[in-house]
């Protein structure tokens, strides 16, 4: 119990010591009715484009993991309902135990918001026929954008992997305390198999949209700090009598 209580202890202290992401004042909202025309296009047609080129990964990815998870956990399902028809209660709870782990995880992946895989497409059917439109449209993009990065901080983050490394800790532990010596393999199995899955899912999870959001933030509003329709530097010359003067504004 000693070790259990010191790896639990490790990881809580690795997610809530672990220091937080960088953090960026720039606000991609606060400037879309200050943007020119052409400046509210070309904002659409990056988070469009963006979007579509990570469409890909996005939806393989989800897809993939959430038909894995809940495969896991029908086959799961099926060995703890055999081992209570044999009356071996030691594998029910533990076959029920990762059942329901894999369900959960499974569940998450499909109500999470796929603004990654969809946001593209919706983007593109929005009007654009007015000023005006557009405006609502690129609002309507930064949006999209932005859960989608949320979307993808969350799952990519560790915030999963230390959940199932206290999920199968706690398991591990309960089998082995209740059940002592009966079948040891599902016993490590219940220590090991919900932290290794979590940390497949976050190391090929897609990161497409947080790069994007991260990039996009940096120029979504970069007219209002700088002048960018002035080249080069005001100069201003005067002749009298007396002489002359020759001022430089940059």
């Amino acid at each position: 119990m000693n070790r259990v209580v010191l790896v639990v202890g490790c990881v809580l202290a690795f997610a809530v010591l672990t220091p937080p992401r960088a953090t960026h004042a720039q606000d991609a909202f606060s400037c879309i009715e200050e943007l020119t025309d052409d400046e509210v296009k070309y904002r659409i047609r990056a988070i469009e484009g963006d979007l579509r080129d990570g469409k890909r990964h996005a939806a393989a990815w989800r897809y993939t993991w959430m038909s894995l998870l809940l495969g896991l956990g029908g086959g799961a399902t099926f060995l703890a309902v055999d081992a209570a028809k044999d009356n071996e209660q030691w594998d029910k709870f533990g076959w029920a135990y990762l059942a329901a782990g894999f369900y959960f995880s499974g569940v998450v992946h499909a109500v999470l918001p796929a603004a990654d895989v969809w946001g593209a497409k919706r983007i593109a059917r929005k009007d654009a026929s007015t000023e005006e439109a557009r405006r609502a449209k690129l609002r309507y993009a930064t949006e999209t954008l932005q859960k989608a990065n949320d979307t993808q901080e969350l799952l990519a983050g560790p915030l999963g992997v230390a959940g199932a490394t206290i999920f199968g800790v706690v398991g591990g532990s309960v089998k082995a305390a209740q059940w002592t010596g009966r079948t040891k393999g599902l016993t490590a199995g219940l220590y090991v198999a919900p932290p290794v899955l979590a940390m497949l899912a976050v190391a090929t999870a897609p990161r497409e949209a947080v790069t994007t959001w991260e990039g996009y933030r940096g120029i979504a509003c970069s007219s209002k700090y700088y002048d960018t329709h002035e080249e080069g530097p005001e100069l201003d010359f005067s002749m009298n009598p007396t002489g002359g003067s020759i001022t430089i504004r940059f």
